[in-house]
């Protein structure tokens, strides 16, 4: 006859595989909490990265309209008073022009319209409705002074 074990000897199996079971379970849940918290860091960082382009190019665009620009129509980019950002004019006519402030990578390039007054007329100053998100010139225009910058 075949007897059936005895309680008391199945109950350390069962503990066995409880134990080991909870310590898979635990495992799991850290590898999730691990796998989180770097996709997190990595949102932190990515956000970090923005802000500090966006606001390189700010800056440019602010030094931008402290500079004396000169008189001559078209392309003009000075040397910045800073590495992290760069900016360039380019000059419709006596009054009207738009100003490229670009970040240290150039991952962020924002353009302003400015005018220019008489009583100040190499000083770029805000347009009430100049903010744009794109190149205004024709694409042409755009293209080669982009090239021209990043190689130089």
């Amino acid at each position: 006859m075949n007897r059936l074990p005895s309680p008391s000897t199945q109950q350390g199996n069962v503990t066995l595989l409880t134990v080991l079971f909870m310590m898979m379970l635990a495992s799991g849940i850290l590898r999730l909490t691990s796998d989180s918290l770097h996709h997190g860091a990595q949102q932190v960082n990515d956000e970090k990265n923005y802000l500090r382009a966006f606001y390189q190019a700010q800056s440019a665009l602010a030094w931008g309209r402290t500079y004396s620009w000169s008189n001559t129509e078209g392309w003009q980019c000075p040397s910045s008073p800073s590495v992290t950002f760069s900016v360039c004019l380019w000059r419709a006519s006596e009054t009207d022009g738009w100003l490229r402030g670009s970040s240290e990578k150039s991952e962020w390039l924002l353009w302003q319209r400015v005018i220019f007054s008489n009583t100040t007329p190499l000083r770029a100053q805000r347009h009430p409705r100049g903010w744009i998100d794109h190149c205004p010139l024709s694409a042409e225009q755009c293209r080669a002074q982009l090239s021209r910058n990043e190689s130089g």
